[in-house]
């Protein structure tokens, strides 16, 4: 009784709330996506009838007011012939379902054939004793803007139609006739079917004079049916009942046209029998939750005491100390818990035995650091003996033994960077003008060098030791030997983003692109160590868009091209 109380009793209430509350947000939800749906459909309606009003604009353009030939030919039809013509021409102008029909007024009582006068389509005069149309005044007073209406076709029937009255180009505030085109719901109808509705459900457009100009389902609807709200040119949705039917009314309304579009759809269609599902829901949620009660009750009786027990495991034990976990027999369950006893027992083993590794590799590691502080000590006695070579050098009057020495520690120190592996160009640009200048003392007046540096580029960071290798190549492989002919260029320059740093060389010993490219990609793995080795630093650093390049050199030679991306200096 109590877990129907506390537990069943306040789920069901919650339940009806919750589903009362839904229906609410499905109506508010479904209210503003016919809304939606209402407005875009409107839309497209009115692009419908900017259309037409956009051909009646051209079709006066072009036979009233902009060809003076075209105009004199409208205004004084004499002829069987001519009205043949005019009509020929109205008809082509209906070829999209549409009516096209021009009433001109006898201006100056001018012969016209009497076939003018008793046409019901095409060109029709009026004359003195001829009835306008009966929407001729309402769109006189427009003065030659559009209007949207309901007329009698030529068959009788009711239509909608688009009017203008005719100006006279030459003086605009006297009337020669109007342009009327009917059937325009031929157009509108496609719009309006193109909405799947529901049963019972209608589609209506109304005019600025509330004039039902169209409409689509089987529903019938008055304007009366609309709260006050919506009569004021506004848009939205509501829920209203008629003839013991609620229904979804949604209204657009354009101000272009004047018009009015209006959904109505059942509230049966929109919600189904969501209230007797609700309830089908609520009794099939309480038999769940018996159900639940007694499976719950069943699993305690077999899931309390095995877990009782091993959360005294995980409390009792501790890291790296050896556990009894009592009589194995008590461990023997094939269920669950058995294979949960098991994975416990093995992860406490296995845990000791990581804090073993891990207490064995901290020796190891602290060992290491000892070894690291101890050669970190040679390289520094090595300085201040080449320093303290260096100043010998100098008193003893050696310059160039004290310069090749002082190069020589520059190599070594910039070599090193104290353990960092990216160093600023300009460092890496003075490792290889110190290894130049020790090159040139031991081949002095084999070759030249010209530098072609963008000195801005300096200040950004790049892998240590990698243009060294290219030079000492070039060297070795290319101008050793040239007897003073050999020239060497160094250039960095930059490439939208990216770096270029170029070594080139005018050796005249013909090289093997091809194999050079293969043991710079690691094909040929048995020489070319130091190019290698640059090519995967840099790769390693960068990416694989990146690296070592090599090409030939118009008038012999070879280029070795580094690219790397502008990597900023801190």
């Amino acid at each position: 009784m109590a877990f129907c109380l506390f537990i069943i009793g306040p789920f069901l209430i919650v339940g009806w709330i919750s589903f009362s509350r839904t229906s609410a947000t499905i109506k508010d939800e479904v209210g503003k996506t016919m809304l939606q749906l209402v407005k875009q459909n409107h839309a497209t309606v009115e692009n419908s009838l900017s259309s037409v009003r956009d051909k009646t604009v051209t079709f006066l353009d072009n036979h009233f007011f902009s060809n003076p030939k075209q105009f004199a030919f409208w205004t004084h039809i004499e002829t069987i012939n001519a009205l043949s013509e005019a009509d020929t021409i109205l008809d082509r102008w209906s070829s999209d379902g549409t009516e096209y029909a021009i009433y001109m007024a006898n201006r100056g009582n001018q012969p016209f054939p009497i076939n003018a006068l008793y046409k019901k389509q095409g060109l029709i005069y009026l004359d003195s004793s001829s009835t306008y149309p009966e929407w001729a005044l309402q769109t006189q007073e427009e003065k030659g803007a559009g209007s949207l209406r309901l007329a009698k076709s030529s068959s009788g029937q009711p239509t909608v139609t688009f009017t203008r009255s005719i100006l006279n180009p030459e003086k605009y505030d006297e009337l020669i006739g109007f342009l009327a085109v009917s059937k325009v719901e031929v157009l509108l109808t496609k719009n309006l079917v193109s909405v799947q509705l529901p049963d019972q459900a209608g589609v209506f457009l109304f005019d600025n004079r509330d004039e039902l100009l169209l409409k689509s389902g089987s529903a019938d609807m008055e304007l009366s049916e609309l709260p006050e709200a919506l009569h004021n040119k506004s848009n939205g949705y509501y829920y209203s009942e008629s003839n013991n039917h609620k229904y979804l009314y949604a209204v657009s309304y354009e101000f272009n046209f004047n018009t009015r579009l209006i959904y109505k759809i059942p509230l049966e269609s929109i919600m189904g029998k969501q209230t007797s599902f609700q309830q089908l829901i609520m009794v099939m949620l309480a038999i769940y939750l018996v159900l639940v009660l007694l499976f719950v009750l069943y699993l305690l009786r077999n899931i309390i005491k095995p877990l009782a027990r091993l959360v005294t495991f995980t409390r009792v034990y501790e890291l790296g100390r050896p556990f009894d976990f009592g009589d194995p027999s008590s461990r023997s369950r094939s269920d669950e818990f058995g294979v949960l006893y098991t994975a416990f027992i093995r992860m406490t083993g296995r845990l000791n035995e990581s804090i073993e590794e891990n207490y064995g590799m901290k020796i190891k590691q602290k060992e290491q650091e000892l070894n690291t502080l101890h050669s970190q000590i040679t390289p520094h006695l090595l300085y201040n003996t080449l320093d303290s070579i260096y100043w010998y050098a100098l008193e003893s009057g050696n310059h160039d033994v004290g310069g090749m020495v002082k190069d020589l520690s520059k190599l070594l120190r910039i070599g090193l960077s104290k353990g960092k592996s990216m160093i600023p160009i300009s460092e890496e640009l003075e490792h290889v003008r110190a290894y130049i200048r020790l090159q040139m003392k031991r081949y002095p007046g084999n070759f030249e060098v010209f530098w072609d540096i963008d000195q801005d580029l300096e200040v950004f960071k790049m892998p240590k030791v990698i243009i060294q290798p290219l030079v000492e190549n070039a060297i070795f492989h290319g101008i050793q030997s040239m007897d003073g002919e050999g020239h060497l260029w160094v250039r960095l320059k930059r490439v939208e983003d990216e770096i270029h740093i170029l070594v080139e060389d005018n050796g005249f010993i013909p090289v093997n692109l091809e194999k050079l490219i293969m043991i710079v990609s690691g094909e040929i793995d048995d020489k070319g160590y130091g190019i290698r080795n640059v090519h995967q630093r840099i790769q390693l650093h960068y990416g694989d868009s990146y690296g070592l390049g090599y090409r030939l050199r118009d008038g012999g030679g070879l280029i070795a091209t580094i690219t790397i991306p502008i990597h900023p200096s801190e």
